[in-house]
């Protein structure tokens, strides 16, 4: 099989090489994706581990083409994100309003 990655923080997740009728590739690409962290931060899960305090609250679109962190180029750990159809905030949805509401009071996010 020839090399079908592909740019950015997941290369190794484009969907080449794996079984379409299961989903053991996800765990294998996290078990990848650890070590490649770990090689390059030691200390990244035990910081991670702690209260987050992101600056950001990202709302944006489910679309599976968008990954927050990779479209803004934040770590992990910068955005709290929520993603809708549409990346819509409308009155009456409980769950955005929820995430708004954490956001906000609990973590303290600087801009949205």
């Amino acid at each position: 099989m020839g090399d079908c990655r592909g740019t950015g923080a997941h290369e190794h997740i484009n969907g080449c090489g794996h079984d379409s009728g299961s989903i053991q590739h996800l765990f294998d690409n996290n078990k990848k994706w650890r070590e490649e962290i770990v090689q390059r931060d030691p200390t990244f899960f035990e910081r991670t581990s702690q209260a987050q305090h992101p600056r950001y609250l990202w709302i944006g679109c489910s679309d599976s083409r968008v990954p927050a962190e990779e479209i803004t180029g934040l770590n992990p750990g910068e955005a709290f994100v929520h993603r809708n159809v549409a990346n819509l905030v409308v009155s009456n949805d409980i769950n955005t309003l929820s995430v708004v509401q954490f956001a906000v009071e609990k973590i303290k996010v600087k801009d949205i």
